[in-house]
Order: structure tokens, then C-alpha cells, then sequence
């Protein structure tokens, strides 16, 4: 079997996931994480999710992201401590991260503690996917490749026509990833920018990826915290391929 690569992305609805198939890039939705695994058996999975969870101090990642996205540094969130991950409710998550971090969680990172969780247990469940499941960030994804940060939130209309313009400019066909996309699929269970962090996702695995940190830094549970970032600014010439 060909290693096929995806990018994956988390959305309302469970997870979006791009990759190639018959010679076409597509995009699609599937509930769990599991299900990712098992729509991708082989080849590498990159994915906007953190792995390898801190037990106190932020995740030496995030800093070096966000020296690298002026004026977008904002995007890159502080991974909470991994009891906050895994407590109860959103009060007891705070209490563990002040225990931790010393400062409590905002709700944004509480709303995706579920999907930390989901791959976490996933990579600890079955080690032999923590070679090929890896974790990077779509907005230095999309720096890198464009050369500069986007301009413009990956929430408004403006910021997602730049990242299409990007990804169109890499060889990739989004409009027409997206259109195919909701015709079976409804706009409520998956995000425009959902779907291009998950093409630009697709796109890194396609250039060659190496670790941001020299060094990669290992949790208590085994799983290696870094980002992945492309070494070729043009991986896909054209349409053709």
C-alpha cells in the first residue's frame, strides 16, 4: 500500500481530514479520531492538535511560533497543563492550570480539551502511530509557504480568500476541494477555514517536513512535542500532479 498523506484538522462536526485519493485531493468528515487512523492506515497524519502535554511550565513550541507570526501571534495558544486537559469541568480545569501554570485556562482551550484528549489517548494506546502522527500550527504553515503571515483572521472573508489565493498559488485546487465538500456534507459540521488548515496541513506533508526545534522535547507519557515545518516554500508545482 502507498503511504498516503493527510492533514487533519478538528471541526464541529469530529474531524476534517485532506488527502489525495484516485489523483484527486479531497476533503472529508469523520466523527472520532479513530476514524481518521483507520481513513489514513499509512503514511504520515499531520495535524492541528497538541501532543505531549505539559505537567507545568507553557510548551517551549508556542514561544518560538509566535516569534515567528508578527501580528498573528495571537493565533498560537498556550497548551494548558495536562490534569487541566483532563479535569471534569471547566472551574476544576482552571484550578488545576493555576496548580500547574499558575493562571487559569481560557474557554477557547477548554472547548478542545475533548479532541487533546481524543489523540492523546489515541498515540497512547497505540504507539507505533506516534511516528506518523504529528503536530503542526496551519497559521506558520501558511507564513512559511507565503513567505509572510496572513494579513487578514482565517475567520473573515478577506483572510480566507488570501489562504485559498495561497494555496492555489502551491498547486492546490480549494474551491473546488470545498464545493465537493458540501455537497454531501453540511456547512455546520465543518468550516471554510476549517477545510484550508486542513489543506495546508495536506500541503506540508507534501514538502519535506523537519521538526521547528532542533531537539525535540518528550512528555511524561512518552509523546514528542514539536511542530512540523516545511523545507520547500513551492511543494506542489502545478495541477497536474
Amino acid at each position: 500500500m502507498t503511504p498516503v498523506v493527510a492533514g487533519v484538522d478538528g471541526c464541529k462536526g469530529g474531524w476534517v481530514v485532506v488527502q489525495r485519493q484516485a489523483g484527486v485531493v479531497t476533503a472529508r468528515v469523520v466523527e472520532t479520531f479513530d476514524a481518521v487512523v483507520r481513513l489514513a492506515p499509512s503514511g504520515p497524519l499531520f495535524v492541528d492538535m497538541p501532543i505531549g502535554l505539559p505537567e507545568s511550565d507553557d510548551r517551549q513550541v508556542e514561544r518560538l511560533a509566535r516569534q515567528r507570526l508578527p501580528g498573528r501571534a495571537g493565533s498560537v495558544f498556550n497548551v494548558p497543563a495536562r490534569s487541566a486537559v483532563y479535569a471534569e469541568s471547566f472551574q476544576a480545569a482552571c484550578d488545576c492550570n493555576v496548580r500547574a501554570q499558575g493562571k487559569k485556562i481560557s474557554l477557547q482551550s477548554w472547548y478542545i480539551c475533548p479532541k487533546i484528549k481524543e489523540v492523546d489517548r489515541c498515540l497512547q494506546a497505540q504507539p507505533r502511530l506516534r511516528a506518523r502522527v504529528l503536530e503542526a500550527h496551519p497559521e506558520l504553515l501558511f507564513a512559511t509557504f507565503g513567505g509572510v503571515p496572513m494579513r487578514y483572521s482565517k475567520k473573515q472573508t478577506m483572510g480566507q480568500g488570501e489562504r485559498i489565493k495561497l494555496l492555489e498559488h502551491q498547486g492546490l485546487m480549494p474551491r473546488e476541494v470545498l464545493a465537493e465538500l458540501y455537497r454531501h456534507t453540511r456547512k455546520a459540521l465543518v468550516q471554510v477555514d476549517d477545510v484550508l488548515d486542513a489543506m495546508v496541513l495536506y500541503l506540508l506533508g507534501l514538502s519535506s517536513p523537519k521538526p521547528l526545534m532542533p531537539e525535540s522535547v518528550i512528555d511524561g507519557f512518552g509523546l514528542t512535542v514539536n511542530y512540523q515545518m516545511p523545507t520547500t516554500r513551492l511543494a506542489v508545482p502545478d495541477r497536474s500532479d
